[in-house]
């Protein structure tokens, strides 16, 4: 799980369920099967955010195997870009033979998001016990996103260092257990295309070894999201997954599918934002700052801004050339503001996180620093 990119998160909190199949190839003569369920939980509180996820993985042999993550992500009291996220998770390793091993890692990152973009530097550890064989790992990485109209990119590297030698082994990436300490390099980068809540997106990865192995392998996936229904979507991946010291993973060449459905709550609607409306904070001497709402409106449209700052009632509205822009000087503070264009429905600014209003509808989320 990593934190969210880009505006502030919504504040209902996520449940979702998770069900499919996956075809595993760990070796060119072993390809197997498996069922998948997985559960994924969001909370956002006053001042910090928990998420949990459980996977189940059920099939033949070793890919029989449950995993767990718990976190959470904090936002730094003196300013809102900066945000730590910790956390820990465990796996169980080959479910249908017992004893055979498991993993524990934590996590740490630090992430720092401007509107359009962001950073991170993070690490972990973590503890292995395969076969018997018992082993140590760090992972350090960092990277950085940006937001290109409807398509997102990232980049980073990562530095492993393991002793999970039974791992690498499998993997490929050395012929000699010997070795006290392998040391790897990953460079990645990710680009994804997003419409509402549907998405496809492209990554690819470049490992070398550093130390106790010479090895060079490039890993490229894909992956998608359909969303059907307000609460159902469809989920798709392929390629391959690199072996993963810090969490136990091991490599192998995946296709999975799934059905997502979400529970609680009920969602927002899907693509109910408003495409022709953005809005931003400027900073204002002192403290707290000025909404700024821009609209591209022509003049025959009947264009209304309001929001929990105004007590819902509009406010006012000048013509900047084709923009049509809303100016509200505000304390330090959590907002919501929404639009409404010829008397529709009152929509969340494209690039906020959406929010329920307190009449049922949707709003988006800013923060005044």
């Amino acid at each position: 799980m990593t934190a969210a990119q880009g505006a502030a998160a919504q504040t209902a909190s996520e449940l979702r369920l998770e069900a499919g199949f996956a075809r595993v190839r760990q070796a060119e003569d072993s390809v197997l099967n498996a069922g998948l369920l997985s559960v994924f939980y969001r909370r956002p509180l006053e001042t910090w955010t928990l998420l949990a996820s459980g996977n189940l993985t059920y099939g033949r042999d070793s890919i029989a195997a449950a995993q767990a993550v718990a976190a959470i992500s904090v936002p730094w009291v003196t300013d809102n870009r900066l945000r730590t996220q910790a956390g820990v998770a465990g796996a169980q390793f080959s479910l249908r033979r017992a004893g055979r091993g498991g993993n524990a890692n934590a996590f740490a990152r630090q992430h720092v998001m401007f509107e359009r973009g962001g950073g991170w530097l993070g690490g972990g550890v973590a503890r292995t016990s395969r076969d018997g064989e018992r082993s140590f790992s760090t992972d350090v990485d960092a990277g950085a996103w940006g937001r290109f109209g409807f398509l997102f990119g990232s980049g980073s590297v990562a530095w492993q260092e393991s002793s999970d030698w039974p791992l690498l082994y499998a993997a490929g990436a050395t012929t000699d257990p010997s070795k006290r300490r392998y040391a790897l390099q990953d460079v990645e980068f990710v680009v994804e295309a997003r419409a509402g809540p549907n998405s496809i997106g492209l990554s690819w990865v470049s490992r070398r070894g550093l130390s106790g192995t010479d090895s060079r392998v490039v890993a490229v996936s894909s992956s998608g999201i359909l969303q059907l229904t307000d609460r159902v979507a469809l989920t798709a991946s392929a390629g391959r997954q690199l072996a993963d010291p810090l969490r136990g993973l091991p490599q192998a060449e995946l296709l999975t599918a799934s059905v997502r459905v979400s529970l609680g709550e009920k969602p927002l609607p899907v693509m109910a934002r408003s495409v022709i409306a953005r809005a931003h904070v400027e900073p204002a001497p002192g403290s707290g700052g000025e909404l700024v709402v821009q609209i591209f409106a022509a003049d025959t449209m009947v264009v209304e801004v309001a929001g929990d700052f105004s007590n819902w009632q509009p406010v006012p509205l000048q013509r900047e050339g084709r923009i049509l822009v809303a100016r509200v000087r505000l304390p330090s503070g959590k907002y919501r503001v929404a639009v409404r264009v010829n008397l529709g429905d009152w929509l969340a600014p494209r690039n906020l996180a959406r929010v329920r209003d307190d009449y049922g509808g949707e709003a988006g989320l800013f923060v005044v620093p």
